[in-house]
This record gives structure tokens, C-alpha cells and sequence, in this order.
């Protein structure tokens, strides 16, 4: 059965907290716990699967199994997306990321367009997405040297649920007391405008790269993009589904040979796998065919695997490519 329980890659930042290892099952020796790369073929923290008994980097597995991609993953340079899941105890910094053309010009790396789906947050949690309203970069300049950068910023209140697409080149900040998933371009390039005058474990002021950052945003007035639809996202590097599935129903999913599928389960619990009628490739049979899953698992399905079944109660993200 070629359906992949994948193990994270963890980042301990300043600004994470515990709840992605007491409810979301991430396993992490260090604390905070800030992120967990759920499906990561980025170098700076790879994903790994289990194969045979043997751990396995996804990287790894890719280059193998090239096909597992599917036809559109495959006309990608590198992997296209990165997942994780995202615990704000503290606020973090003020950022926006370059697009492709600057990035791959000045960094020789992809830019980032990214989205999240709110899965936890605190009474009266928000997040900064955009500026109220149009400004010259003289006018952002200016605020940023005088500390009141925020004040330009759109202050948006969050519900469970709630869906932010970010386009590369728009100012954000994931506020105080908020959980969620992240599905993004596989790229780790951010440039920070402000981080609160705070200080990391040596007792350094973290780095800001506010010329860059001056050159890649974009100083339009945001538009409203919180959304509540099972599509949730769609653009050239992902599209991004949310399914939510009752006690005694199930779901199925068919994953040809155009696109890979993530999925994530972020409420709940369920079972993930192939019946006996729908069995992909590789799956041998049906009672070894399903896979357990718990809040905060994440799976990795190759291309041309067939029909998937999801089953329990819960709610699942899937993540993939279309034409």
C-alpha cells in the first residue's frame, strides 16, 4: 500500500508554544514547539516517511520514485509545496516574501505564495493581512523608522476556520494565540519589516530586511479573502480542498496521474485507505490496507494510486496540484 504516514520536522522559534505536541501528536523533544513541517522537502527541514521499516526522507523517496509527483509535480524544478502547522503563542514578525522573479533574480530561490486555515485560536486572537489602505513606500518607510508600522496594517479578527489566501509580495503577521495549517510554495525566503524590538536566546535583536522587503510588497489596500468553502484555494502551486466527514459516512478521492495528494487531518480522528474495489498500484490487500490517523497526521499519497477512502469523524486537508 503506497500510502506514507509521514514524521515532521520541528522548529523550536522564540514566539511557538505546546500544542502541537500535547493535542496534535507532533513528537518533539525541545520546547517551544513553534512548527511542524508535516510534508517538507525543503532542505531546511525534510519530511520522512517510513519504508519497510526504514526511515526515509521524502527527498530521498521523490528522486526514486519520481512518478509518485504525478505529470504536473514533475514539470516543477523542485518539489512545489510545504505544509505545516503553526503554533502562535507569542505574535510573530511583520514579514512579506518576493515573488518568483524577484526571488529566483536576487536569491536564487522560488518566492512564496502561501494560505491558512485557522484551526485554534484564542478570544480576540488576530492577524495583520495587508494595509487599510494604499501608501507610497515613502509613507511605509517612514513608519517603519518611526516604530508605528502596525498602525498601517489591516487588523483582522479570526474565527476557527477561517481561510487567508496570501499572495507573494502582501505584508502579514500571524497574531498571538493562533493555530494553523499553512500550505505554501516550497520555499523558506522571508523578509521581516518589524518583530516587536524582540530578542532571540543570545540577546540579539533578530535580523530585518526592510530594503528588500520595501522592493517585493505590494501597498495597495487588502481585500477581504477569509472564505468558508470545502475549495478553499487554488493557484498554480497548490489547490487546497477541506473535507469534513460525519460519524458512519465516509469519503473517496481518486488520485490519477496528473498530482500527488497531502492530507492532513487536523480535527478528529479516522482511517485512511484503499478498499477492496479501489485499490491503487501497490495497495496488496484490503485488511492491510488502512491506516489509522489522529489529529495532526499527516499522509502522503503517490500519483496513480486510485481511489482513496477516508472514514471516522473529522476533518481533513488535501493538498495537490491541478491543471
Amino acid at each position: 500500500m503506497a500510502i506514507y504516514r509521514l514524521k515532521a520536522k520541528c522548529k523550536d522559534y522564540l514566539w511557538g508554544g505546546e500544542a502541537l505536541k500535547t493535542r496534535y501528536n507532533i513528537e518533539f523533544s525541545g520546547s517551544p514547539l513553534a512548527e511542524a513541517w508535516i510534508l517538507s522537502c525543503h532542505k531546511d527541514g525534510e519530511s520522512e516517511l517510513l519504508i519497510s521499516g526504514e526511515k526515509c526522507s521524502l527527498p530521498k523517496y521523490l528522486e526514486e520514485h519520481p512518478e509518485a509527483k504525478g505529470i504536473l509535480g514533475n514539470r516543477f524544478r523542485d518539489f512545489p509545496i510545504l505544509i505545516k502547522l503553526i503554533d502562535a503563542k507569542l505574535p510573530l514578525s511583520v514579514q512579506v516574501h518576493p515573488d518568483d522573479a524577484y526571488a529566483m533574480a536576487n536569491e536564487g530561490q522560488p518566492g512564496k505564495t502561501e494560505m491558512w486555515v485557522i484551526l485554534e485560536r484564542e478570544e480576540g486572537a488576530f492577524l495583520y493581512f495587508g494595509f487599510k489602505q494604499e501608501y507610497t513606500k515613502d509613507e511605509v518607510r517612514k513608519a517603519i523608522e518611526e516604530k508605528r508600522f502596525t498602525d498601517l496594517l489591516r487588523k483582522v479578527p479570526v474565527e476557527k476556520g477561517d481561510v487567508f489566501f496570501i499572495p507573494a509580495g502582501t505584508v502579514h503577521a500571524i497574531g498571538a494565540g493562533i493555530l494553523l495549517a499553512e500550505i505554501q510554495q516550497n520555499s523558506n525566503l522571508t523578509y521581516r519589516v518589524y518583530d516587536y524590538g524582540r530578542k532571540d536566546k543570545d540577546g540579539k535583536e533578530r535580523e530585518l530586511h526592510i530594503e528588500k522587503a520595501l522592493e517585493v510588497m505590494q501597498c495597495k489596500r487588502a481585500e477581504e479573502s477569509s472564505v468558508h468553502l470545502m475549495r478553499l484555494v487554488s493557484c498554480p502551486y497548490f489547490t487546497v480542498d477541506r473535507i469534513r466527514i460525519s460519524s458512519g459516512e465516509s469519503y473517496q478521492r481518486e488520485v490519477g496521474e496528473n498530482s500527488f495528494l497531502s492530507a492532513v487531518l487536523v480535527e478528529g480522528s479516522g482511517k485512511i485507505g484503499h478498499t477492496k474495489e479501489s485499490c491503487g498500484k501497490s495497495a496488496p490487500s484490503l485488511s492491510e490496507s488502512f491506516l489509522s490517523a489522529k489529529m495532526g497526521d499527516s499522509f502522503f499519497i503517490p500519483a496513480g494510486e486510485g481511489k482513496v477512502d477516508f472514514s471516522g469523524e473529522g476533518e481533513w486537508i488535501l493538498s495537490y496540484l491541478e491543471p
